[in-house]
């Protein structure tokens, strides 16, 4: 929203790299989500404001920097 707002794209380019952690931990927490079957309840909600939903989980269940990177395959896992 703030990049979107920025007055150049130096300024916009700043805040895509501010927030990029937090978009790569939205991402994982939706893959989460998925693996449980919880990812379509959770994006019938407004998430316009995705901190509003996903702050709670993150701070009772996941850490946001391990939701941040990609899951391991395990030998044998189907891809």
């Amino acid at each position: 929203m703030h990049a979107e707002r920025a007055p150049d794209s130096a300024t916009a380019d700043y805040f895509h790299e501010i927030f990029e952690p937090t978009a790569r931990a939205i991402t994982g927490l939706e893959r989460a989500l998925e693996a449980v079957g919880l990812l379509d309840e959770a994006l019938a909600l407004d998430l316009r404001r995705p901190q509003d939903y996903f702050g709670r989980v993150w701070s009772t269940a996941f850490r946001a920097a391990d939701l941040a990177e990609p899951p391991k395959i395990e030998e044998g896992d189907a891809a």
